[in-house]
């Protein structure tokens, strides 16, 4: 795991989603999405619970497993946010697009948006103050899924902002759902 590399992509996919799609497009081999960017931006979210946890109350035995509860519930919608939108956004563009089915270049894109998604997760959890920016972040994946639909699917422009649109609000609210999902099956099985 380089997170020099990983920390690079998740700053320039911020700064010039346009540069950055066009890095990704053009690796040849694609490097798996997967574990060398979606796995350890989790487990970035992850660290960030425990240590948000941890500094703000101490070392008590309850606050430390709530925290392990935290970070089971950040990781578990992290993790199944990223394969539901990743199918969401497939089927996205099997229906909108009349593309074929292609997992593994949907898993690419989404894996990529959804690091501006867990970046300002991130940033939430160790500044909660600044959750005014985790919004702005969440916005701002539209103009990034803007810029990589065009570069990696070739969506025309009579489809792009509906394509963009769509699969934004997969990419940003799928994480939530399963959250919530998860939040009310815990508490239901106790």
């Amino acid at each position: 795991m380089n997170y020099k590399d990983l920390f690079r992509r998740l700053f320039t996919l911020i700064g010039a989603p346009k540069k950055a799609w066009v890095e990704i497009s053009a690796e040849s081999p694609r490097r798996d999405v997967t574990s060398t960017y979606v796995y350890p931006l989790i487990a970035l979210c992850g660290l960030a619970v425990l240590l948000s946890a941890l500094t703000s109350n101490g070392m008590q035995r309850p606050t430390f497993q709530s925290a392990m509860m935290d970070i089971c519930r950040y990781c578990v919608a992290l993790f199944g946010g990223f394969f539901l939108a990743s199918y969401l956004v497939d089927m996205l563009r099997q229906k909108l697009l009349q593309q074929s089915a292609n997992m593994a270049a949907s898993q690419l894109f989404v894996g990529y948006a959804i690091g501006v998604v867990y970046f300002a997760e991130m940033l939430t959890i160790v500044f909660p103050q600044f959750f005014i920016f985790k919004w702005m972040l969440m916005a701002y994946t539209l103009y990034v899924v803007w810029e990589g639909s065009e570069v990696l699917f070739a969506v025309e422009e009579a489809r792009r902002m509906t394509f963009t649109a769509l699969a934004s609000v997969a990419i940003v609210f799928s994480p939530a759902l399963i959250r919530i999902l998860f939040n009310m099956l815990s508490n239901t099985l106790g």
